[in-house]
Order: structure tokens, then sequence, then C-alpha cells
């Protein structure tokens, strides 16, 4: 499994304080999503999902390099958020809206996405928005970083 290191992470029910948590998803729940999208998750994508579920990494092996990590939410996004985003129907829609390919996956401040593209070259990449900077060449190791390094690398 890619993403065994988080399984201790996984809870029945989101904790209230705000550390590293995660809630396992019924597949049916992606298969949706994918189903509104019109298309399937980026492979490593999916397998987060099939393998950990949604949730938020505030805090990982590493101490945070900096004070950067309190502001942070470093939310995983349900899949089902992912559609409602990327399709203007979410309660609070990004502002510009996104574009078509842009797959809002991760948020790191509010409302402060970071998107895969799952018709690039390189699907699994992670990306701000626009592609204005490319984050991490793959999504597995973008979360390795997150929680082996530093919770707030992607914000430097």
């Amino acid at each position: 499994m890619l993403y065994d290191y988080l399984l201790p992470y996984v809870v029945d029910l989101a904790p209230s304080n705000k550390g590293t948590w995660f809630r396992k998803l019924e597949h049916s729940r992606i298969l949706e999503a994918e189903a509104r999208l019109g298309y399937t998750f980026p492979r490593q994508v999916r397998s987060f999902y099939e393998e950990i579920g949604f949730g938020c990494l505030r805090s990982g092996k590493a101490d945070p390099l900096d004070e950067r990590w309190r502001g942070i939410a470093n939310r995983f996004l349900h899949p089902m958020t992912v559609a409602a985003l990327n399709l203007g129907e979410a309660e609070i829609n990004p502002d510009p809206p996104l574009r078509k390919n842009e797959w809002p996956i991760f948020e790191g401040a509010e409302g402060d996405y970071l998107i895969v593209d799952p018709f690039a070259g390189e699907p699994n990449a992670i990306y701000t928005r626009y592609k204005i900077r490319k984050v991490e060449t793959d999504f597995a190791a973008f979360v390795r970083r997150l929680f082996h390094e530093d919770v707030a690398f992607y914000s430097r």
C-alpha cells in the first residue's frame, strides 16, 4: 500500500482537535464522484481515497519548520467535494471559478486549493491553481513530504 504509514490516523469520527485524522470512504462514494466528473481520479489520488479516505494532515513525523502550519487547513477533500467544486455546485465556490481540468484535491489555507489535472501528461502531479507552479511531481510524493518532512512545505 502506498499510504500505509497513515493508517494509524484513520478514525471513525473526526476529532475536535486540529491534528491529523482521516475517515474511510465507501467505494461507492468514489465511483459516484467520478461519475459526476465524467472521468476517473488519477491513479495515486484514487489509491489514497481507497486506502485512507479523506481528512486533515496537520502534524507529521517532523516538527514544522516555522509557524506557517498554524494557519493551514491541510484538508484532503472528500471526492464528492472535489466534484461539487469542479462543477461549481459547492456551498462556497472558488472565485474565480475553477477551470474544467482543475480538480481541487487538497485545501491548504482556507479556500486555497492545490489541484491535479487528470487530462495532463502527469495526471498525478500537484499544482497550484492555473498550474502556476508544480508543487510536486506526483501525489504520493506530496503526501509523503507533508507527513515526513514539513506539513507546510508547499506554502514556501
